[in-house]
């Protein structure tokens, strides 16, 4: 008996269940170790190749797309797996909604590969850093877990961030998976039908995925060796590690024990005679504008309290706490509350203060609050079971701040010098549209010499969201040339350069940083002049992705409207891939 022709064996292949499922699976093993605290870097250029093999040979479409949202799943429910420690139901739910993302990648890729003839190393990076780009941008924005963040500990492959942010870094990987598929299936023969890819064509493709690698290696080789960075201002940042009383392993440690902690070590920094100390995100529940001193005097203790440490310090102090407004009679909601961080001079005058823009949904906000007609659906999310903080009707949502504000201190340590600064919150780090619109005034010039970062990660217990957490900081600071120092109940605290590299970790004595830890350090910023296209330009690449997506849409839909044209409107239609 003959032996099976390879054309046969990759229409049977094509066919087959178990190549759809074993792809997916090989992608997901391949993703495990891909982010911090692993970061195995390499894996960023091959994970998605099994995946996308399937993507582009497979002809059972509706099997293909059902395995891509479980696919993306799988990834959300192991690698967000830290959420758990919160919310179990938030977990789920974000899992379910982030995997959307992997059915929304799948579609253009599979129609450019199967329909128009087009190669994976074409196909793959549009379709994926469209989705990514759709993923950081809108009011549920989550651009964690982006294929770029493996590439932190190659400090050469992620310089390409000042021209094109995140996205741009993940560019060049999804070309490589790209190429690396196209591969395979020309090696083997998997194209379905009779296809114009060959062997030779791969080989065309992968000299410029190549090149494309090439060029950003030395793009970040040259920028790493032409920094002419100056000295900044010494700064000191100082972590608790407290859970937060909801969070699975919370130590039921006391405001007043917190207190106590944070102004031990604030006490330990001013030693040194830091320009500048800084606390985390809300380090114990506080009210710290002067406003609300006349109707709720309790509140005053903590606002002479930093006024007089900033004072017999000489340092400059930032502190995160809450401002209240209340509003007249009658009103809704009662009060308007912020997440703010409060500025306190040495001169002892009232605090500067910002207030947060990006508020985290479900976490500082819910949705639909004051959307005319939805204040029910408002209600239902807010007080249902699977909102542990809204239970029992308590209406804990936040009012977002409307002002990028920034701030001026003068740096003893270098004869009164000023420096200006802007302070980011929690999660505000995390989005990229968000921390560039700090860094560079309307005309695209910097107007800032370094950044902060404050937050309170005690929602999330010790594991892996903390360095996590440090890596987005660590693209900010690489998108826009800008020093960062990151104070962080529960960690990662410490100092990123302007090229992304970190350094004086509190409980992190190497590069390999790790959740939880009381501690502070101290360390004199370096300043970058340099201004980045980023900062001026935004996700202009991610954007272009995303329109090219929409021509293939819009592709789909007239080459739709042609067949029905040809067959009649009652003709029965042949399912597309």
């Amino acid at each position: 008996m003959a032996a099976p022709s390879r054309e046969n064996s990759a229409a049977h292949w094509s066919q087959a269940r178990w190549p759809i499922f074993a792809s997916a699976a090989l992608t997901l093993l391949l993703s495990l170790p891909l982010f911090e605290p692993f970061s195995w870097f390499p894996l960023g250029f091959v994970v998605f190749a099994p995946w996308i093999v399937s993507l582009c040979v497979a002809q059972n479409s509706r099997l293909v797309y059902a395995t891509a949202y479980l696919l993306g799943t799988a990834f959300f429910l192991i690698h967000l797996r830290w959420l758990y420690a919160t919310t179990g139901a938030g977990y789920v739910a974000a899992s379910l909604y982030l995997a959307v993302y992997f059915l929304l990648a799948a579609w253009p890729i599979r129609y450019l590969c199967r329909h128009k003839n087009v190669p994976a190393v074409v196909a793959f990076p549009i379709g994926w850093a469209a989705v990514e780009f759709l993923r950081s941008h809108g009011p549920l924005a989550f651009p964690w877990f982006m294929l770029g963040h493996s590439q932190i500990r190659v400090l050469s492959m992620i310089q390409v961030a000042d021209l094109a942010g995140v996205i741009g870094v993940t560019f060049v990987l999804a070309t490589v998976n790209g190429w690396l598929a196209d591969l395979a299936m020309v090696r083997w023969r998997l194209w379905p039908g009779s296809r114009s890819h060959t062997l030779h064509g791969a080989w065309d493709g992968g000299i410029a995925t190549i090149l494309l690698v090439i060029a950003t290696f030395g793009y970040g080789r040259y920028r790493l060796a032409t920094q002419e960075l100056t000295d900044g201002p010494t700064v000191a940042v100082i972590q608790g590690d407290f859970l937060l009383e909801a969070v699975r392993g919370s130590q039921g440690v006391t405001d007043l024990e917190k207190m106590r902690t944070y102004l031990t070590l604030a006490e330990e920094t001013a030693r040194q005679s830091p320009d500048l100390i800084v606390f985390p995100e809300t380090p114990w529940p506080m009210i710290l504008n002067p406003e609300i001193l006349d109707q709720e005097p309790g509140w005053t203790s903590y606002q002479r309290l930093f006024t007089e440490r900033a004072q017999r310090f000489g340092s400059f102090l930032v502190v995160g706490g809450m401002s209240e407004f209340p509003q007249p009679e009658g009103s809704y909601p009662a009060a308007h509350r912020h997440n703010s961080a409060f500025v306190y001079s040495p001169d002892g005058g009232p605090p500067a203060r910002y207030d947060k823009i990006h508020l985290v949904p479900f976490g500082e906000f819910v949705p639909f609050r004051y959307t005319r007609g939805l204040f029910w659906l408002y209600r239902f999310l807010n007080d249902s079971w699977f909102n542990p903080w809204g239970r029992g009707g308590v209406e804990y949502s936040l009012t977002p701040g409307s002002e990028f504000s920034t701030f001026t201190m003068q740096a003893r340590s270098m004869e009164g010098r000023p420096f200006s600064f802007a302070v980011t919150i929690c999660y505000e780090d995390v989005i990229p549209q968000v921390f560039r619109r700090f860094v560079r005034d309307r005309d695209g010039r910097k107007r800032v010499d370094f950044m902060l970062n404050i937050s309170n990660d005690g929602w999330f217990g010790h594991g892996n969201q903390q360095p996590q957490h440090l890596v987005n900081c660590a693209f900010r600071a690489v998108e826009n040339r800008v020093a960062v120092a990151r104070a962080v109940n529960t960690g990662v605290s410490g100092f990123l350069g302007p090229d992304g590299s970190w350094h004086d970790l509190v409980s992190a004595p190497d590069r390999r940083p790790q959740a939880g830890g009381i501690g502070h350090r101290i360390a004199r910023l370096t300043i970058d002049p340099r201004p980045s296209v980023y900062s001026r330009y935004g996700d202009w690449l991610g954007a272009l992705c995303g329109l090219a997506t929409l021509a293939v849409l819009s592709d789909w839909g007239v080459r739709k409207l042609r067949r029905r044209s040809k067959t009649g409107p009652m003709a029965r239609q042949e399912p597309e891939s």
